[in-house]
């Protein structure tokens, strides 16, 4: 008897110590971050990736060093292959368009430009946000955006379903010291941008906001003190009104190197961000730790 008590305790350690090694195997299994279409889209020179609600459809920005300026990329996906990109029609050489958000309804494509602004006929020191909508396979002549705009710098412009817009500004701050705003669109017009709490703004450098469809959730990235290198990704959620503190996405996807662009696809499966002038990809589901879950991103 006390021979087989022994040999249970020793297959039942033995048990242990396989369910503990398979276990760790599995999170050293945790799927990296690959570059997204690479050399197609990715090709060193790419930031801010949006895609139109049925997924088959991209844009994002690449920048041409030699010529020193942005333009907004337009990529389609046939048979599983995203094709050779092409600047959006309103996109040109004269000046730099970046930044770009397709709306959840696929209706409007917002972007930020240094383009002149109305009445002006220099291009703009500093970003505007600009929209274009949609007509048939193309998109309209842009038009400037009323009453966000500031002296200042904005950029990476997000929205959600109900149309509040969030994006950054350097405005009454140090160049490049950026915070987040958001504005509420109210009798189809937007109203006086209000400076999100310090939840999300740190006092340093909070930039890149994205919006789930439903306006709950907060994606963007900061350089606060306390993250895993130059500029971590965080994500915040708005609860009863009142958005969370803000929470640092983990090493899956934060390195000791600058991430940044922080986006999701319109099926909420694939989370996507820049690092180093490339776009990466990686599940959504990896960063569950995080409580992001593709339910929250899904545009409904």
């Amino acid at each position: 008897m006390k021979y087989k008590l022994f040999l249970l305790a020793v297959l039942t350690a033995i048990c242990l110590l396989m369910n503990a090694d398979a276990l760790v195997a599995g999170q050293s299994k945790s799927t990296e971050p690959r570059i997204f279409a690479e050399g197609v889209v990715s090709t060193g020179h790419e930031f801010t990736l949006t895609f139109m609600p049925d997924g088959k459809e991209a844009y994002f920005t690449r920048g041409f060093p030699d010529k020193k300026i942005s333009h907004v990329m337009r990529t389609q996906l046939l048979d599983g292959k995203w094709q050779t990109p092409v600047p959006v029609s309103f996109s040109t050489d004269q000046w730099s368009d970046l930044d770009p958000c397709v709306s959840p309804d696929g209706k409007r494509l917002y972007f930020v430009s240094t383009r002149p602004v109305p009445g002006s006929q220099e291009s703009a020191r500093n970003m505007d946000i600009w929209y274009s909508d949609r007509v048939g396979d193309d998109w309209s002549e842009p038009h400037h955006l009323e009453n966000v705009n500031s002296p200042g710098k904005e950029g990476s412009p997000t929205v959600s379903k109900s149309g509040m817009l969030c994006f950054f500004s350097d405005r009454n701050a140090a160049a490049n010291v950026n915070s987040i705003y958001c504005s509420e669109l109210k009798a189809g017009k937007y109203g006086e941008p209000v400076k999100m709490g310090n939840e999300i703004n740190s006092g340093t450098s909070d930039t890149s906001p994205f919006l789930s469809s439903d306006g709950n959730v907060m994606l963007f990235y900061s350089t606060r003190p306390g993250g895993f290198g130059k500029a971590d990704l965080y994500v915040s959620f708005k609860q009863h009104g009142k958005w969370s503190q803000a929470k640092n996405l983990g090493t899956i996807v934060n390195t000791a190197e600058f991430e940044y662009n922080p986006s999701v696809s319109p099926d909420g499966n694939t989370f996507y961000f820049g690092r180093g002038g490339n776009i990466y990809e990686v599940p959504l589901e990896e960063l569950k730790s995080a409580g992001l879950t593709p339910e929250q991103f899904r545009n409904k």
